[in-house]
């Protein structure tokens, strides 16, 4: 009797895991031949996103199913749409961001003195009709980037809790850019002078880059106060390296900071083409070196005027750096990515100008 009884039993639990194997193997071959393709349809894999599965990019592309505003569409000073600058180091982009709330009156920002930021609320609901340091303050990092601003919508989830609910919304893209070399040189100066940009995020897949991720050129209870030109351009990690490339495009497609660990022509060319696309589709951009010229640009596609000139405020500080040509020559190297996006981008700067001023002709 006992003997039957552990037969039986022995004969259940045996049908029972039967079945279990059965479903696990059946549950196996859906998951290979369902979510894997998923994956690399999508860009995800373990290993990271890589160039053949997610980087075919043309006019219509959306990044990370967020469609890319397109530059050509006209700013509308009545209704829900709002200029998001992106703010990238030592490119007179506080000067921009000054004239903004300061020195035009079609949208004017009500500011007090003592005060940094200003209000620049629109009509009586008073919502925003900037998003920048100085109206909104740095609510999405300091110095936030492409890829936090938009890539991780911080600016449509800051707006719709500042709204109270979610709200369509038009976004106009700008920032600045300047000549690289220029631009590396003043930033060494300013952290020479005691700038760290320790606080600053790096938001990218919804989480902010670990020491691990991005580790630092410094010890942090320091600081980088005092750095010689050697120093700064000896480490690996420096964030000063091609900058402008970095935070105007879309981080997720090259595993974020893996391309600094990493470094390798495919993260490269990635990491380039989104620039540029994400360029060519903002609704403006300045150019350092051509200051009346961007502030022409941006009158005349905003329809508003500033008071005063913007090239008389954008004067640069570090023009007395003396570099010896092999200094000269490695800085020239090591940001060759910021080199060809900022020739790209004066191309097509010459060409938005140029056309905006046959646009003014053609008016009389």
């Amino acid at each position: 009797m006992g003997m039957c009884f552990l037969r039986g039993w022995k004969g259940v639990l045996g049908r029972k895991l039967f079945v279990f194997a059965t479903i696990l193997f059946a549950a196996s071959i859906v998951y290979f031949y369902i979510d894997i393709p998923l994956k690399l349809n999508t860009g995800v894999t373990e290993e990271g996103p890589t160039y053949n599965d997610i980087y075919t990019y043309d006019e219509t592309t959306t990044i990370e199913n967020k469609p890319v505003q397109r530059f050509d569409k006209p700013f509308n000073k009545s209704s829900n749409d709002v200029i998001v600058f992106v703010h990238i180091q030592k490119t007179a982009g506080t000067t921009f961001e000054k004239f903004l709330v300061r020195y035009q009156q079609s949208l004017p920002c009500k500011c007090q003195a003592h005060k940094k930021r200003c209000n620049c609320g629109r009509n009586a609901s008073n919502e925003t009709w900037l998003f920048s340091r100085y109206s909104t303050g740095w609510v999405c990092g300091l110095h936030a980037d492409f890829t936090e601003l938009v890539v991780n919508s911080c600016v449509e989830r800051v707006l719709d809790k500042q709204a109270g609910h979610k709200k369509k919304r038009n976004y106009f893209y700008t920032t600045f850019l300047r000549n690289p070399t220029d631009r590396f040189i003043s930033e060494f100066r300013h952290v020479q002078r005691g700038a760290t940009w320790i606080s600053s995020k790096h938001v990218c897949d919804g989480r902010p880059a670990s020491v691990n991720d991005l580790p630092t050129c410094f010890d942090p209870r320091i600081g980088w106060e005092g750095v010689s030109l050697e120093e700064f351009i000896s480490c690996p990690y420096n964030l000063a390296f091609n900058r402008q490339t970095r935070m105007l495009s879309n981080l997720s497609l090259v595993g974020c900071y893996e391309h600094l660990r990493k470094p390798s022509y495919e993260q490269d060319k990635i990491m380039m083409d989104s620039a540029k696309m994400n360029l060519r589709n903002m609704a403006f951009f300045g150019i350092k070196e051509r200051m009346d010229d961007s502030q022409f640009y941006f009158e005349n596609t905003f329809d508003m005027k500033f008071s005063r000139k913007m090239s008389v405020w954008g004067k640069s500080k570090s023009n007395d750096t003396v570099l010896t040509e092999s200094q000269l020559a490695y800085i020239q190297n090591v940001n060759k990515l910021d080199w060809e996006l900022y020739e790209y981008a004066v191309k097509l700067f010459d060409e938005r100008v140029s056309l905006l001023r046959q646009k003014q002709r053609m008016r009389g």
